[in-house]
């Protein structure tokens, strides 16, 4: 029998710029390191802001049981669609080694009012070994934060 895919959305509001001026940063795909709490992100191959764009981010995470002990988590990602009347950036995680598989990811800035905005991530996976779907939850939750905090000063 197959495990059902794990389903989650997280959002948070975004104080000061709107969704048109958060826009440009989402979906700078290959440059995602600008919103996005990563320590390298490049284009690997294809056309900066075309479906079929695959990008290589990594960003390093010490370990819970032991803060000195540093672990780089990885991931090629590629590009689906990229949709700038809805501005929502949908992509793929292929290759990694975070156990992520069937992963799809969509990203949406959304208009809430004059001063402000809401960021929205959802995601669909496969189960991942070793972790639970509230790891899966609060990993969204905690990096969505992040991903507020850097657009509110870079914006």
């Amino acid at each position: 029998m197959a495990t059902k895919d794990w389903e989650a959305s997280v959002s948070a509001k975004i104080n000061g710029p709107t969704a048109d001026q958060v826009w440009p940063y989402l979906s700078d795909f290959g440059n995602i390191y600008k919103i996005f709490p990563t320590d390298v992100s490049f284009c690997v191959q294809g056309t900066e802001g075309q479906p079929g764009l695959i990008r290589y981010t990594a960003v390093k995470f010490p370990m819970p049981t032991d803060p000195s002990n540093i672990t780089v988590m990885w991931a090629r990602e590629e590009l689906l669609e990229l949709d700038v009347s809805q501005k929502y950036v949908t992509y793929q995680i292929h290759e990694n080694n975070r156990g992520l598989t069937r992963f799809t990811g969509t990203m949406q800035v959304l208009h809430d009012g004059d001063h402000g905005c809401t960021f929205k991530w959802s995601v669909v996976s496969a189960p991942v070994a070793g972790s639970t779907y509230e790891d899966l939850v609060g990993f969204l939750e905690m990096t969505t934060s992040q991903v507020v905090s850097l657009i509110e000063k870079l914006v």
